[in-house]
């Protein structure tokens, strides 16, 4: 089995806006960079064999908060990009909607075959993001723990395809800026232990715990409680994930 931790970019610009980035090169904001710090030092006493992440500035940026204790180099593939938008990049959810009315909705209600307009459909960046992780993870033996950095439909996407899931239920899951995931990597079978978990950004500025308190992942103890089979989705609202739930949500 190999262990792969998959996370979010930090923050950036964009995503305050709340506009389409997609393939669009956005950096990371201030916060962003905060966020990606946090990650980084979260991950300082957990064992990386390597990091991977997406050639877009705010997921390399990322990953090499998380690679620098580690004194690992991050590989970065345009395969882990995030979802091409087309012409949407560059505008919010209103705009999109008032200028090409019923698209974006249709391209949400779909089963994932329905593309951007000038863009991808999410079962082609499922399918991208699948191959170039395949890939990457033959290279590795079993026992590695290997971390990725890629973007928050990117993410979806492949997590859909890792756990063999229909892909019109791929807004299901949510996916915070840096919150990271854990798969327990087998090839074709393949285990969801943790889902959208951002402890790391407690502390942080504007964090805002709420409901349920988590179970606290720190050091030896923290992995031994993440190679769990069963898994923890972890929702968290607010600018970053400031605030988190946690509900067991299955084995």
């Amino acid at each position: 089995m190999i262990k792969l931790y998959l996370a979010r970019h930090g923050e950036t610009e964009g995503n305050v806006q709340q506009w389409y980035q997609g393939s669009t090169d956005v950096p990371l904001n201030e916060h962003g960079l905060e966020q990606a710090r946090c990650l980084g030092e979260f991950f300082r006493h957990v064992h990386l064999d390597a990091v991977y992440s997406s050639t877009l500035q705010r997921a390399k940026v990322t990953a090499e908060c998380v690679a620098a204790p580690h004194h690992l180099d991050v590989v970065a593939y345009d395969e882990l990009k995030e979802a091409d938008f087309g012409v949407w990049e560059g505008h919010t959810y209103q705009e999109i909607t008032t200028q090409w009315p019923g698209e974006l909705e249709a391209v949400y209600a779909s089963d994932g075959t329905l593309p951007a307009r000038g863009g991808e459909s999410f079962c082609q960046v499922r399918d991208r993001t699948l191959k170039k992780t395949r890939e990457i993870l033959s290279h590795h033996k079993d026992g590695d723990s290997v971390f990725m950095v890629s973007h928050g439909a990117a993410i979806r996407c492949l997590l859909f395809g890792l756990l063999g899931l229909d892909m019109k239920r791929i807004w299901c899951f949510q996916q915070f800026n840096t919150a990271f995931n854990i798969i327990e990597y087998y090839g074709d079978r393949n285990v969801m232990t943790l889902m959208n978990c951002t402890q790391h950004l407690e502390g942080l500025t504007g964090y805002q715990p709420s409901g349920t308190r988590c179970r606290r992942y720190k050091e030896a103890s923290w992995q031994r409680q993440c190679a769990s089979t069963s898994f923890w989705a972890i929702r968290a609202g607010g600018r970053g994930g400031n605030s988190r739930n946690c509900a067991k949500a299955g084995t």
